[in-house]
């Protein structure tokens, strides 16, 4: 079974990752700060989802800490649409694909579904 690894803590938007996931038949593994990739070195995800406007943690750190996995995960962000400046640093970080929520919802079954 393919495993998601999620840094969100809104719990609206860890809901529907959930939902869509098991629809799916999917795991997810919630990731709530830096210190919790050092399992991946084990086993490392292949999709990493980042809530960029997390406040308990560094969204970017975790970023940078899977990109430097020696197979990277795709990583997916999401944050506000008016976050421009925080939308480049994700990108400068690493991350492949940075959308606002609204097309992260609309998209989020298309990039699940690439995991199966």
């Amino acid at each position: 079974m393919a495993t998601v690894h999620a840094a969100v803590s809104d719990l609206i938007f860890s809901s529907r990752i959930a939902a869509e996931a098991r629809a799916l038949n999917l795991q997810v593994n919630w990731v709530r700060s830096p210190a919790e990739c050092s399992q991946w070195q084990q086993s490392p995800p292949q999709l990493l989802i980042v809530d960029l406007n997390m406040t308990a943690t560094d969204p970017l750190a975790i970023i940078t800490l899977a990109k430097a996995l020696p197979t990277p995960p795709q990583v997916v962000a999401f944050l506000s649409h008016v976050q421009r400046e925080l939308a480049q640093q994700a990108a400068d970080q690493g991350a492949d694909i940075v959308l606002p929520r609204s097309a992260f919802v609309t998209q989020l079954p298309q990039l699940l579904r690439g995991l199966q």
